[in-house]
């Protein structure tokens, strides 16, 4: 196992570029590192500089936001052997402790389970989703209510009403996370004639599109169309890969990210696993 230096995570990012879409979430977070954002990541890999396996692990558990809490794990795999050698590893992962691996290959996820069953320990599959890249930006034309709607970045004053209507939130641990998104990453939203925010988009650290949300008496007025549009371009501006995660059945937000030009790999699907019950 080797553990990332700073000069490394930058030879890191543009190595896992050309991997795309298997390797975007931790390219999503490689690259906000290298720009000086706040994060609780260390980044190991199975080898250097020839890797086969990069992990973006916390740092702490329990600190004040919902990453630390939830001993997330961001990760890309070339192989399923490879991957299971390395969360072999004992100072890899706590087999002990809570840990959600967020965003494995499904098709490496046999390894993971074979791993749960030597140790002894309950894995459960939290969810199966897209990961929707944006292929073609020519679908990002400006909706005909942009004249009418008054689009600012979120502020941290906004972050209660956000993490109130977040399907992860409505706590402290979550409440952080979203105030350390809005303060520190893009975010936009409609605000109606009272200054209020009625629909917004954020970012996460590790670089995708998420907390999408219109409240339901402004809803069917194109907000979420007119805001993917509008973080879609900004992030391509600032260099940044745009993509999101669309939950399996969830038919309304992939008809409407692709609608977009959004896509996803026919054979590729992640999945989000969880080790052990989160106390």
């Amino acid at each position: 196992m080797h553990l990332l230096t700073e000069e490394e995570l930058k030879v890191a990012e543009k190595a896992v570029k050309g991997l795309f879409p298997e390797s975007v979430k931790v390219y999503g977070c490689l690259f906000n590192m290298n720009r000086g954002k706040p994060h609780n990541f260390d980044v190991i890999a199975d080898s250097w500089p020839d890797f086969r396996v990069i992990i973006c692990k916390q740092k702490a558990q329990r600190s004040l936001d919902r990453e630390g809490d939830f001993n997330i794990y961001n990760i890309y795999s070339k192989d399923k052997e490879s991957l299971k050698k390395m969360l072999s590893v004992p100072s890899v992962i706590n087999w002990n402790t809570f840990t959600l691996l967020a965003g494995v290959d499904i098709n490496h996820l046999d390894a993971v389970k074979e791993l749960c069953i030597f140790h002894n320990v309950r894995g459960e599959t939290e969810g199966i989703v897209y990961l929707l890249l944006l292929e073609d930006a020519s679908h990002l034309k400006d909706p005909e209510c942009i004249a009418e709607c008054n689009i600012v970045p979120l502020t941290a004053d906004h972050a209660e009403l956000v993490n109130s209507n977040w399907k992860y939130g409505r706590n402290a641990m979550s409440y952080n996370s979203v105030k350390n998104y809005i303060t520190n990453f893009p975010s936009w939203c409609v605000l109606d004639k009272s200054g209020k925010p009625v629909s917004w988009i954020l970012m996460y650290q590790h670089g995708a599109m998420g907390l999408l949300y219109t409240v339901p008496e402004h809803r069917r007025k194109g907000y979420a169309k007119l805001l993917i549009s509008i973080m879609a371009k900004h992030l391509l501006e600032q260099g940044y890969p745009v993509y999101c995660f669309v939950d399996e059945g969830n038919e309304a937000s992939y008809r409407l990210f692709t609608s977009m030009g959004f896509r996803h790999k026919p054979d590729y699907h992640t999945v989000w696993f969880q080790i052990n019950e989160k106390l």
